[in-house]
C-alpha cells in the first residue's frame, strides 16, 4: 500500500471538500477506500455549498424517484398478504427481462456501473456482515429464516427441481398433470393414489400442495412440506410422506409436525409399506417404474 506523503495529504485537504473522494482517488492514483479512510482521519467533510455536493444530492434524489414511501409500503405489504400481488412464473420472467434490458441501456443511478468494490471495501463489508450476524439472537435468526421460506413458498420456489440426482428425479404425467417427482418411489406412489381415485377408494389427491410452518422455532427446521395430501371419501384429509430412509432432519420435521399440528394426521410410507403396495398393485398400474 502506498504511504501517504505530506504532498498527498495537502492535496486531499485542498480538494476533498470541494470535489469528492472519486476525484481525489483518480488524481492521487489511490483506491477510494484509502482516500475515504484518510479523509476520516483528517476530519475532512464535504462542503455542502460546493457545486459537486449539490450535483451529488440531485443524483441521489433522482435515484429515489418512484420508490415506495412508508405509507405505500404498508399498502403493498397488505396487498401481498392478501395474495393480490402474486406473480405467475411468466410474469416474473417478463419482469426479469425488462429489468435486464433497462440496466443494459441506462446508466447506474449512482454512477457505479462497471465499477467493482475494492479489496478494502470487501473486507469492511465482510466485517460488517459478520458483526451483524453475531449480534442476532436466535429469535431473530428464526424469524428471518421463516420469512425467507414463506417468500419462497409464495413465489413458487420452496421446493425446486433437483438436477443431476441419482434417484430418478424428473417430471411424469400422472392423472393428466405434469408433476416433478424427486424419486421413482414418489412417482409410483402418485400412480397408486390415482389408481385408488379412479376406483373410488379416495376422493382426491395432490402432490405437495400444502406447507406447515413452525412459528417460534429458534433453529433447524422451520417448516414441513408433506409429499401428498389425500382427501378420503369420508371427508377426512390425511398427509402421506414417502421415506425410503429416515434421516435426522426428517425425524425432526415429523416430531415438530406432531407438536405444532397434533390434529393433522400424517402417514409415513416406509420401505416395508411401499414394498407391500408394489407387490399387490404394480402389475395393475400402467407405467409403474421398476
Amino acid at each position: 500500500m502506498k504511504r501517504w506523503t505530506e504532498t498527498d495529504i495537502a492535496f486531499l485537504r485542498e480538494n476533498y471538500s470541494q470535489k469528492g473522494k472519486m476525484f481525489c482517488a483518480a488524481a492521487l492514483c489511490r483506491r477510494e477506500a484509502s482516500v475515504r479512510w484518510m479523509a476520516s482521519e483528517l476530519g475532512l467533510k464535504m462542503d455542502t455549498d460546493s457545486p459537486f455536493f449539490k450535483e451529488w444530492q440531485q443524483r441521489a434524489a433522482q435515484s429515489k424517484v418512484g420508490k415506495k414511501r412508508p405509507d405505500q409500503a404498508l399498502v403493498m405489504k397488505r396487498l401481498h398478504e392478501e395474495g393480490k400481488l402474486i406473480k405467475t412464473p411468466e410474469q416474473c420472467a417478463a419482469m426479469s427481462l425488462r429489468s435486464k434490458e433497462w440496466h443494459r441501456t441506462h446508466e447506474h443511478p449512482r454512477g457505479f456501473m462497471s465499477h467493482k468494490h475494492s479489496d478494502d471495501a470487501k473486507v469492511k463489508i465482510s466485517q460488517s456482515s459478520r458483526k451483524s450476524w453475531m449480534g442476532m439472537t436466535d429469535e431473530k435468526i428464526s424469524a428471518r429464516t421463516l420469512k425467507i421460506m414463506k417468500t419462497r413458498w409464495t413465489a413458487g420456489r420452496y421446493a425446486t427441481e433437483r438436477k443431476n440426482v441419482t434417484w430418478k428425479g424428473g417430471k411424469r404425467n400422472i392423472g393428466g398433470n405434469d408433476i416433478y417427482f424427486r424419486s421413482k418411489w414418489e412417482a409410483n406412489y402418485a400412480r397408486y393414489l390415482e389408481f385408488l381415485r379412479l376406483n373410488g377408494e379416495i376422493r382426491a389427491w395432490a402432490h405437495e400442495p400444502d406447507v406447515f410452518w413452525f412459528e417460534g422455532v429458534r433453529r433447524g427446521c422451520v417448516s414441513y412440506l408433506p409429499d401428498f395430501r389425500v382427501d378420503e371419501n369420508d371427508g377426512i384429509t390425511v398427509y402421506h410422506e414417502i421415506k425410503g430412509w429416515m434421516d435426522a432432519k426428517s425425524q425432526t420435521k415429523l416430531k415438530r409436525m406432531a407438536q405444532y399440528y397434533p390434529d393433522v394426521p400424517v402417514i409415513v410410507i416406509r420401505k416395508r409399506q411401499y414394498s407391500e403396495i408394489k407387490r399387490k398393485v404394480s402389475g395393475l398400474i400402467e407405467g409403474w417404474e421398476a
